[in-house]
């Protein structure tokens, strides 16, 4: 079992949509990073900036008994710190004294841990997490510092949700998926156009092989891309010299054939003339004879034939070729009428006007030498070429022989006179052009012989350059 061609363009296109993806993924993912670290960053330089101003207004007071006190010289301007639960508080935590805490906090007390941690500066600030008022996530800055007039340590800590840094993240994060999902499709859609028009040389070199194979052409032309081109160049070299190994084996089998036609007049003369054979050996050489001149006219038709192919012009009207051939067919046996379609309006087979004028007349004549009364040729354009079908009344040939018939070589009926070539050859002069041959029964009775042959292609304009 062949495993079936793997896809080019459809390759690269999913190699395009993960490269893609992944990079886009990992953009994300950077970019989601990028703003959670400005973020954090610019929400502990607003905490670090209130824990600066609640260190300057921190003072140590003497109270009317003479003890020192801790205080504010005045509250911080925010006005969350007023607001139970607004989210935004400030602590202070002496050592041997009350604490002081903004009226944020309420009634709650803080888990928090005062030491700082080892090898801290004595005015660092450090960040620590903790659980708030109603159980949301805080952010706090501690700085420990040591005021005038105040016998031990103070730990300031200024404290804010942390579950508003999450919200942005999350905003953020579905802004930009959203955002970087619409760009991955654009840039998909992208790399598929992009690959498709990468690869309309390729489609149009195909296009260039194609019509190579199917005979319309003999070479590779148009502009192709310089990465194209030395291929395209190459071969056309190939092809350049297949077809002068195809001119050249044409005129060796002409000059052969010529060769060889001195020779067979002379021994046709030796076996019509009175040289003391028996008749039976002179019948016996004008029949080898005549089967070595079929062998050379076929060989020269059919190497002709595909010569005309190559180059692709081969290209018969057929208003033209049919008038003097139905003429000379009618002359040839005037006992039988013979009819033809009108094949003015149809198009031109691909087929030289020679090797067209020779598979008519070849069909024709052979009908009319079997047909009783009638003969019909029919022109019809079917399956995208022409339909030569040609009817006779004569006997027909039965169902088992129609094979044999199409067989090189072989003859059903010896006696009859012939032009030479027969079926078989039509069938092979027409499969050179890509055609087939095809027997059945004839609605008048006889035989019904098919040739369908390809249109001829119509000059296309110039290329336009890639």
């Amino acid at each position: 079992m062949t495993t079936p061609p793997v896809s080019l363009q459809r390759r690269l296109q999913w190699a395009a949509s993960v490269l893609v993806l992944l990079a886009l993924l990992l953009a994300a993912v950077g970019l989601h990073r990028l703003f959670r670290d400005h973020a954090e960053r610019e929400f502990d330089a607003r905490l670090q900036r209130q824990l600066d101003d609640l260190t300057a207004a921190l003072q140590v007071r003497t109270g009317p008994d003479g003890l020192a006190a801790l205080g504010l010289r005045r509250e911080p301007a925010d006005p969350l710190f007023h607001q139970p639960g607004s989210g935004l508080y400030w602590l202070a935590l002496p050592e041997g004294g009350e604490p002081l805490r903004s009226r944020s906090w309420w009634d709650a007390t803080p888990d928090i841990t005062a030491t700082p941690p080892a090898g801290l500066d004595g005015a660092s600030a450090w960040p620590q997490t903790a659980a708030g008022p109603q159980g949301e996530p805080l952010r706090l800055w501690l700085r420990r510092v040591q005021p005038a007039g105040w016998d031990g340590a103070v730990v300031l800590v200024v404290a804010s949700d942390a579950s508003a840094l999450e919200a942005a993240s999350r905003s953020f994060a579905r802004g930009l998926g959203a955002s970087l999902a619409l760009l991955a499709l654009l840039l998909v859609l992208a790399s598929h156009a992009q690959v498709r028009l990468g690869l309309v040389p390729l489609r149009r070199l195909q296009a260039a092989l194609a019509a190579l194979r199917e005979r319309r052409s003999a070479r590779i032309d148009g502009h192709h891309p310089a990465e194209v081109q030395p291929l395209v160049d190459e071969l056309n070299q190939v092809l350049d010299q297949r077809q002068a190994l195809v001119d050249q084996a044409e005129a060796q089998a002409g000059n052969l054939a010529h060769a060889l036609k001195t020779p067979l007049a002379v021994l046709g003369q030796l076996a019509q003339a009175d040289t003391g054979l028996p008749p039976e050996a002179r019948t016996l050489l004008r029949e080898q004879l005549n089967t070595m001149q079929r062998q050379i006219d076929w060989h020269l038709m059919r190497s002709r034939a595909t010569a005309s192919v190559q180059g692709g012009q081969a290209r018969a009207v057929l208003h033209e070729v049919l008038p003097p051939l139905l003429r000379t067919v009618a002359r040839l046996h005037p006992a039988i009428d013979i009819a033809a379609d009108d094949g003015t309006a149809l198009p031109a087979p691909r087929i030289t006007p020679h090797d067209l004028h020779e598979v008519l007349g070849n069909l024709l004549d052979n009908a009319a030498r079997h047909a009783r009364r009638h003969v019909h040729l029919g022109l019809q354009a079917a399956d995208g070429g022409l339909c030569l079908t040609v009817d006779d009344d004569g006997p027909g040939i039965a169902p088992a022989a129609r094979a044999q018939a199409l067989v090189r070589g072989k003859r059903l009926d010896e006696t009859r006179r012939g032009s030479g070539l027969g079926l078989a050859i039509v069938a092979d002069l027409v499969e050179v052009y890509g055609g087939r041959v095809a027997l059945g029964e004839s609605p008048q009775g006889g035989l019904r012989a098919q040739a369908w042959l390809p249109l001829a292609i119509t000059p296309a304009a110039p290329p336009v350059p890639a």
